[in-house]
């Protein structure tokens, strides 16, 4: 039957090659290698049609089917079940990056906030698949998160009705409030740089030190941290330890002032912003 899935695939028979090897992986889920390489094969066939619904469905299925394996998991069942955690880890980092803080601020930065745990919750879980390459995205992405949260914060809309004087107040504790997010970002970065001093490369480690040499050109001079190494990635694995929760001060959220208030009270205002971060 696998066979002759492969044929019509081979011949680009679309329709009858998703029909046959769809039949294979419900009627022969053993071995399990197979049948997770039939899978994967389906997610590129419906991701090459653009048929993306089919194509996310097919990537939680992978997981899904790995995760329930139990002791017949293989390392080859894992490798592709991390791969397809990561595609579906990028979307939720998606889903959050292109949420804006625009007005309604306090509404937009909650759902921001709810988007960025998913993202994080997503992120996070992939390291337990100890695959080099997809660790070393998941580090880049969750160094992203966060600065993704804090270029938010800085590129937020203002509420209006603010003098001089409060806009001042207001960009100062905005400022203050998202500084924080890029120096983890940084932290976080670094930990994909550590791995060069055992000389292990991917191009995930690559953008990371991209990203540094953008934020910090007088530590991280591009010229002397591209290329020329490479490692075993497919068999080293490493964790990256997962930084403290980032306390931030007040208690409230930014509410929009009042045309009026002082610089005083839209200062104490802003200064309470971001609870629960």
């Amino acid at each position: 039957m696998l066979t002759a899935a492969e044929l019509y695939d081979e011949v680009n028979i679309v329709a009858d090659a998703v029909r046959v090897y769809e039949r294979y992986v419900a009627d022969y889920p053993q071995p399990l290698d197979v049948a997770m390489e039939t899978r994967s094969r389906l997610a590129e066939i419906f991701k090459s049609g653009a048929d993306y619904d089919r194509y996310y469905e097919k990537l939680n299925e992978i997981v899904a089917v790995d995760r329930d394996s139990g002791a017949q998991r293989t390392d080859r069942s894992r490798y592709l079940a991390a791969k397809a955690a990561l595609v579906l880890a990028e979307q939720r980092y998606e889903q959050f990056a292109t949420l804006k803080l625009v007005q309604p601020f306090e509404q937009n930065l909650a759902e921001k906030q709810r988007r960025m745990d998913l993202a994080m919750d997503a992120l996070e879980a992939l390291v337990d698949y100890e695959v080099a390459e997809v660790t070393a995205a998941a580090t880049y992405f969750i160094a992203e998160t966060y600065f993704e949260f804090s270029a938010a914060l800085l590129d937020s809309e203002r509420p209006n009705g603010l003098s001089e004087a409060e806009k001042v107040d207001y960009e100062l504790v905005i400022e203050e409030e998202a500084f924080p997010f890029e120096e983890r970002a940084i932290d976080v970065h670094e930990e994909n740089f550590e791995l060069l001093a055992g000389g292990i490369y991917n191009p995930w480690v690559q953008k990371s030190l991209d990203k540094l040499a953008l934020l910090m050109p007088g530590r991280y001079a591009k010229n002397e941290i591209s290329g020329g190494y490479v490692g075993s990635l497919d068999t080293y694995a490493y964790r990256m330890p997962i930084a403290p929760p980032l306390g931030v001060e007040g208690e409230d959220a930014i509410d929009s002032p009042e045309s009026g208030e002082d610089g005083d009270s839209v200062e104490a205002t802003a200064q309470t912003a971001i609870d629960g971060l």
